[in-house]
């Protein structure tokens, strides 16, 4: 019996290549967003400030120039605010770099844009990580920082990497203002508050790794990861 053509041709990927695939995607609409909107929003606010100049020489049109000037701030925020997240979601060269390498480019590139301090050790971290394991880890990494920058209230987190055998072990920790943990084994709720812990947690559980959470309101928050090297 012949197998119908639409399955045939049907694709099946593995949870790596699933996660690689994302990656690859989301380094392309960053690229796209550079090239568009960022490059539009850039000649919007250079034409803006020719007509500042222009309405500036002429008393009749002075009365447009609050308006017009904040126009143009609305416009130096937005393209801030569209850089900043570019750069939080530009590939570092998963392929090409070491593990210890993109998690040490990711604090100090947290440090530099938050003015913060990430207190970073890493202890026999492996040379050879698959891809998927690296995107991993670093996106946990990210927005467990993030997170602390958002809502922790503290100017230190601690970030510590480390081998055992076969495995990779996370541990992400600060002394803030700590949380109610959810649950993040229940279907997701409308207007939940977690919804980057839960992606946290369904990274983790891709690649058959332990995601563990602690915290309590007054007492700071502290993420446990274990996750295989290779998968």
């Amino acid at each position: 019996m012949a197998i119908p053509r639409s399955m045939s041709e049907k694709a099946y990927f593995s949870t790596p290549d699933i996660l690689t695939i994302t990656e690859e995607e989301l380094s392309r609409i960053v690229l796209d967003i550079h090239d568009g909107p960022v490059q539009y929003l850039f000649t919007a606010l250079t034409l803006l400030t020719t007509i500042q100049d222009k309405i500036a020489e002429d008393p009749a049109q002075q009365a447009l120039m609050p308006d017009v000037a904040r126009v143009a701030m609305l416009l130096e925020l937005s393209l801030y605010e569209i850089k900043f997240f570019l750069g939080a979601f530009r590939s570092p060269g998963f392929r090409r770099r070491s593990l210890a390498s993109i998690i040490q480019g990711l604090a100090l590139q947290h440090e530099e844009a938050t003015n913060t301090i990430v207190e970073l050790y890493i202890e026999d971290a492996p040379e050879q990580v698959d891809l998927p394991v690296k995107i991993i880890i670093y996106r946990l990494i990210q927005e467990a920082l993030a997170n602390a920058y958002r809502h922790a209230g503290v100017e230190v987190v601690y970030v510590r990497l480390w081998r055992e055998d076969d495995w990779i072990w996370l541990e992400v920790k600060d002394y803030g203002k700590g949380f109610q943990t959810p649950d993040l084994d229940s279907p997701l709720q409308e207007g939940e508050e977690h919804i980057g812990l839960r992606g946290m947690y369904e990274r983790v559980r891709l690649v058959n790794g332990e995601f563990h959470l602690e915290s309590q309101p007054g007492q700071g928050a502290r993420i446990l990861v274990k996750v295989p090297i290779h998968v």
